[in-house]
């Protein structure tokens, strides 16, 4: 699952700090002397080695913390261009002091290499973890792959200096696409803050910052400066088409598309986004799992708009009238529901839209709905309770931006994916100039305030169009909080409570089947689940909601009973293979519910109790089932107790019902 392992709470004031810092960057690029034709003339009156006092600096240094990950961490290499040959502190001084948002902008894009494209979705950077071994281990393995089975082999000196300069070859390149990488993410932030966010209230805070500080510098603004956009939304995003996708009310049949902005498609999309609702993305593999949430959502009593996004391949005209049935069809006399199509097919040039398959079509699903607030929802998801209440969870309010996290499961994230994931991030020149600032999370259901966070499908498509990060990430469930923080946006929330187990606790004769002399009681309980299950952090107690569908075993298909029941580890009280089966496809049973311990191992105990907070029941369900204990080793430590919920009558009614829904047989012809 992939964490990242930076303390959350430094991190996001530390990101914070460095994109106030790039504005002021941008802003001294005006101090450039002449430099590459940018017309902006910068003259210190005062000495050039005392031009801007030592406590100016330090002002800096105090407010805006140099952000250093690695000592290869440059910044970028427009950054670079705009003060070669400057005093930096006096270029920041005259930044802070004198120039508006538009100045800034202006300033760091004259000094963008410009190639037609800034961005260009189809660089081939290359990713192979071999390249990011150590010498040793590099020079090693090499030797080892020219032996093959060759067990006389010998390296000569010759095949040493070959994989010297092959090791000195792929160290370079890796440098030259890491910065290549950065450059392209800073762009891509300086440019939304520019035009499309436009937030200036740091700048006022600037002005407050040097109040009083008046050293004296003279400057020549040029003819550039004139409020001309000197880069375009075609050459930052040449992946969209600059059309409107089109929308499609299956209660009424007519299809809208909006107009666009010909300067600007996307401040369009933006400025149309009202009300809220909710968001899915669909293929004709779903369907059946669609309908059951649009069942589901109709016992709820759910009454927001729902918009399923999907391209013109994916989804063929049966599924459409299914769904179009399933939201109007008599269902118990329960409300109907309002349902769009959207087709993001005219929105994305042709040529780019494979690159948006499987996870990617979550990304266009939260960067083409016409949400302000949003709810995406995994097709085989299931609510507890009518989604409204969602938008009134207190860190959702707080922050705009909720997620929920995954299994607490330990994972070994290697240094080099930390350090590539740091280079992306904002440097302090980007928090100076333009004001900018391993969580493993579940992305089955995700809450976002689209006008606060609106940037976020944008660098989400960008992470995922190249190797180097794509193949670091464990698809969607690291992408959605990562492209935040790497815009400098901290101010996103998750639940406390990584994902629980639910169903009913595993008995004492269950679990002392393995042991051949048995304790006479566990300190700890069990559950064996399929389903990652999510509880509020605000009473620790409600089941928000869960993933994977409401039959016990979501993989049928792959099931091959007579493996999985010859086992008898757990589930050992059917004693005939058709018993087994039954209880495979029958629906969940919900009576408890286990959050295991923060820890995710112990070495303590006295060898009954678990050592690992999760368990992967490999051998059942086709390979889904995972079992949860409440505590491991002698559970004497806080962090390795979790806790367990017992439910109510009335809630386990509630479950019951809600799962009688889910499992009910249609005909939608």
């Amino acid at each position: 699952m992939g964490l990242l392992s930076i303390p959350y709470q430094s991190k996001s004031k530390l990101w914070i700090a460095i994109f106030l810092v790039v504005w002021s960057l941008i802003s001294m690029h005006f101090i450039w002397q002449s430099q590459a034709n940018s017309g902006l003339i910068l003259k210190n009156e005062l000495s050039s080695t005392s031009s801007i006092p030592h406590e100016f600096e330090m002002l800096i240094d105090t407010n805006y913390p140099k952000f250093k990950p690695t000592s290869g961490h440059s910044g970028s290499q427009t950054y670079s261009n705009l003060f070669k040959n400057q005093d930096r502190n006096a270029a920041i001084f005259t930044i802070l002091k004198n120039f508006d948002l538009e100045q800034r902008c202006q300033l760091y894009f004259k000094n963008v290499k410009n190639d037609k494209l800034i961005v260009d979705p189809d660089h081939d950077f290359k990713f192979d973890r071999f390249d990011y071994l150590n010498w040793d281990e590099y020079r090693d393995e090499s030797i080892k792959r020219l032996k093959g089975d060759n067990d006389e082999f010998v390296a000569t000196s010759s095949d040493l200096d070959t994989i010297k300069k092959n090791f000195d070859k792929a160290k370079s390149r890796i440098a030259s696409d890491l910065q290549l990488l950065h450059d392209y993410f800073s762009h891509i932030k300086i440019y939304n803050q520019c035009y499309i966010d436009r937030n200036t209230s740091f700048i006022k805070k600037q002005h407050e910052l040097i109040d009083g500080l008046n050293w004296k510098t003279s400057f020549k603004r040029s003819s550039f400066l004139s409020g001309k956009q000197i880069v375009t939304e075609q050459q930052m995003y040449p992946w969209l088409s600059q059309k409107s996708p089109e929308y499609n009310c299956l209660a009424t049949g007519q299809t809208t598309k909006f107009a666009a902005n010909k300067n600007s498609f996307l401040n369009t999309l933006k400025n149309n986004l009202n009300g809220k609702g909710i968001v899915m993305t669909i293929a004709d593999a779903h369907i059946d799992y669609c309908i059951r949430l649009i069942h589901l959502l109709r016992y709820l009593k759910n009454t927001l708009p729902i918009q399923i996004i999907y391209t013109s391949n994916d989804l063929s005209a049966e599924s459409k009238s299914q769904l179009h049935q399933a939201s109007v069809s008599d269902f118990d006399g329960l409300p109907q529901q309002n349902i769009t199509l959207v087709n993001v097919t005219p929105a994305i040039k042709p040529q780019y839209l494979h690159k948006f398959n499987e996870f990617g079509n979550k990304i266009l699903a939260i960067l083409f709905n016409t949400f302000e607030e949003m709810i995406f929802i995994d097709a085989d998801a299931i609510l507890i309770e009518n989604p409204e209440k969602f938008f009134q969870l207190t860190k959702y309010k707080n922050s705009g931006a909720l997620f929920f996290r995954d299994r607490n499961t330990s994972e070994y994230r290697p240094d080099h994916d930390i350090e590539m994931f740091l280079k992306l991030m904002n440097s302090q020149y980007d928090e100076i100039i333009f004001g900018k600032i391993s969580h493993v999370m579940e992305s089955g259901l995700v809450l976002l305030n689209r006008k606060v966070h609106f940037s976020q499908p944008l660098i989400m498509a960008n992470m995922n169009f190249f190797e180097p990060i794509r193949e670091r990430v464990y698809g969607d469930k690291e992408m959605f909080w990562l492209s935040l923080s790497i815009i400098g946006d901290e101010n996103y929330q998750f639940n406390s409570h990584p994902a629980a187990a639910i169903g009913q606790l595993t008995t004492y004769q269950e679990r002392v089947k393995t042991f051949e002399n048995p304790p006479s009681s566990f300190k700890s309980q069990e559950i064996c689940a399929n389903h990652p299950a999510h509880i509020s952090d605000e009473d620790n107690h409600t089941l928000l909601w869960f993933n994977s569908g409401f039959q016990f075993c979501n993989q049928l298909e792959k099931v091959n009973y007579e493996d999985e029941f010859s086992h008898k580890e757990r589930y050992s009280q059917f004693d005939t293979i058709d018993k087994f089966k039954t209880f495979w496809q029958s629906s969940l049973v919900i009576e408890s519910a286990i959050i295991p311990p923060e820890n995710t191992n112990s070495n303590g105990g006295d060898g009954y109790e678990p050592s690992v907070s999760w368990k992967h029941m490999e051998p059942y369900c086709a390979g889904y089932t995972w079992c949860a204990y409440s505590s491991i080793g002698n559970g004497d430590q806080a962090n390795d107790r979790g806790l367990v919920i017992n439910y109510s009558p009335e809630e386990i009614e509630h479950f019951k019902k809600l799962g009688e829904i889910w499992m009910r047989g249609y005909n939608y012809l």
